[in-house]
């Protein structure tokens, strides 16, 4: 069981099979999404978690892998 960095098992994924030219966007609720695009949503309630929250996150976790 992972224990530290992203615990989410579907964003670990997403990240983890991203290749060189691969794209992932964090947006709030109100962009919209083509249905063929997977999407994870993580609202527990209006403003949580930030986006800022989550961009800290996912960008700590993409650099851990890069060194």
């Amino acid at each position: 069981m992972k224990k530290h960095g992203i615990l989410n098992s579907d964003i670990s994924r997403v990240l983890g099979y991203m290749g060189h030219t691969d794209t992932i966007c964090v947006a709030d609720c109100g962009l919209p999404i083509p249905d063929e695009t997977e999407r994870i949503d993580l609202a527990l309630r209006e403003g949580l978690p930030s986006f800022m929250d989550i961009l800290k996150e996912l960008t700590d976790d993409i650099s851990a892998c890069l060194f």
